[in-house]
């Protein structure tokens, strides 16, 4: 009973942050993007989205391929970097992280909550950024999300 309510909770904030990142990012494609750069735009940044709304749709059903696709969502975001010029971060629910960046001769230790949708890949930042990030609440429910599959074989 806890175990399934667990899961329906976790199917809930994929399907939360899949719908508030479709939103958040369409939005921002409708007034930034020329033809080209709306499907680029489309393939980095929706289809993670879609993602997520599909494994929280299809783990609410309780379907072993809801449980499979939930796991490749969590794991995709637990890492949030910026290094050589090259910046990622995927947030589709909850973002409890935790976060070191290097600037300038300087560390600095942030933590990081953040509820929603958000997706960034970009390049060209000064190669001296250099941050690493990991989303405590995403290992944590991929760690759940697993043992649930090691359960269920």
């Amino acid at each position: 009973m806890v175990l399934n309510l667990l899961l329906k909770l976790i199917a809930a904030i994929e399907i939360f942050g899949g719908s508030w990142g479709l939103v958040i990012m369409t939005y921002r494609m409708t007034h930034v993007l020329d033809n080209l750069k709306f499907v680029i735009f489309l393939s980095v940044y929706l289809i993670p989205f879609i993602l997520s709304i599909i494994a929280g749709v299809l783990l609410w059903k309780n379907k072993a391929a809801g449980l499979n696709l939930s796991l490749v969502v969590q794991l995709l975001q637990i890492p949030y970097f910026a290094l050589n010029g090259l910046y990622y971060s995927y947030i589709s629910g909850l973002l409890l992280g935790i976060r070191i960046s290097f600037l300038e001769g300087m560390k600095n230790f942030n933590f990081n909550f953040t509820l929603g949708g958000y997706c960034q890949v970009q390049t060209g930042l000064p190669p001296t950024i250099t941050a690493f990030g990991i989303n405590i609440f995403a290992v944590i429910v991929f760690v759940f999300l697993f043992s649930c599959k090691l359960k269920r074989e």
